[in-house]
């Protein structure tokens, strides 16, 4: 990471207009460069977004192969997906580019986050009094717990199964019509997690590279699946799951 921050420092500082000035280093070494933070501050800011998605981005490849174990069906669907875009398996490279073509696994860790978001509650200060569209008055300073679990389960919303697994609710045909704000791992807004597309990226490389090469079973039932209270999602047990390697 210092090298990374001294390259940066060494370079010409990014105009805001350009693309790459959403990226959340540069945009701390703005910050850096304008006098708003020091060093240690700038290195401090950098490595959190890093470790910080460390638990969270295990704990959501260990519940995508427990889902897709129980589906077996969806695994194939992902596993041919992976076999066009990355024909010779084995420790092959993953290009930002191939991420883009991976269409159905991100339908698949999609659908994982939505039944298993990484933050079952988002806390939020209202720093305004709010007037809601049913009428109800909420005063500044409240503090709100957005419940992301259950409006990722609603059935209003994502029809009467929506405590199943199924990752063709993200196709795009399925998907265009849905509010923005019916699924939101993430959160939304100005104040979403600014590490939610480093998250993305390491979720699906870890992920085509388990896929591609292994197939998995399990004998756990998703109806069993149970969930303890904690900051994070965590299952109450995790089931075991039996890997074999795929020779094509």
């Amino acid at each position: 990471m210092d090298k990374i921050i001294a390259s940066k420092l060494n370079s010409q500082s990014e105009s805001s207009t350009d693309l790459s000035s959403n990226i959340v280093i540069n945009r701390v070494m703005e910050l850096y460069r304008n006098g708003k933070i020091t060093l240690d501050e700038a290195k401090g800011e950098s490595w959190n977004m890093v470790l910080a998605a460390f638990e969270t981005t295990a704990l959501t490849v260990n519940h995508a192969l427990i889902l897709l174990a129980m589906f077996p069906q969806y695994q194939e669907l992902v596993f041919r997906e992976l076999q066009e875009v990355f024909p010779s398996g084995e420790d092959f490279e993953v290009e930002y580019s191939d991420l883009q073509k991976l269409v159905y696994l991100d339908c698949v860790l999609n659908e994982t986050l939505r039944l298993i978001p990484t933050t079952p509650v988002s806390p939020r200060e209202t720093k305004e009094d709010v007037r809601l569209s049913n009428g109800v008055l909420v005063p500044k300073g409240v503090i709100l717990a957005i419940d992301i679990f259950n409006i990722h389960r609603n059935k209003d919303i994502w029809g009467h199964d929506a405590d199943t697994f199924d990752p063709n609710r993200f196709l795009p045909e399925n998907s265009r019509q849905r509010h923005p704000f019916a699924f939101i791992p993430f959160a939304k807004g100005k104040r979403n997690c600014i590490g939610w597309r480093y998250a993305q990226i390491t979720l699906k490389i870890a992920l085509a590279k388990i896929i591609r090469n292994y197939s998995f079973s399990t004998s756990f039932r998703y109806e069993d699946l149970t969930f303890v209270d904690n900051i994070v999602m965590k299952l109450d047990k995790t089931p075991l799951l039996n890997f074999k390697r795929r020779t094509t």
